[in-house]
């Protein structure tokens, strides 16, 4: 057998203890929280990215240096020039 008798809506309707302003201070304090967490992470994550940055921009040094080095050993390497015939 049911407790409520009335079929006037749900039975949450009125019977809370809980106002709207306390449920509304509820929701903008979790939003709040995830608000600093989302904060946090795109804060870490823009660190991530600047991180490789750097990283890159490093590795793209040692690449120049690493072909302008291999150029220098390719130019060594070749046999000289024949002498000029003589006349």
């Amino acid at each position: 057998m049911h407790a409520r008798t009335s079929g006037a809506g749900p039975s949450f309707q009125g019977t809370s203890t809980v106002s709207n302003d306390e449920v509304l201070a509820r929701m903008l304090s979790r939003m709040d929280v995830f608000d600093t967490r989302l904060t946090g992470m795109e804060s870490m994550i823009s660190d991530r990215f600047q991180s490789l940055e750097i990283t890159q921009g490093s590795i793209d040094s040692r690449l120049d240096t690493m072909q302008s080095q291999l150029q220098t050993i390719l130019h060594l390497l070749q046999p000289p020039p024949p002498p000029p015939p003589e006349a």
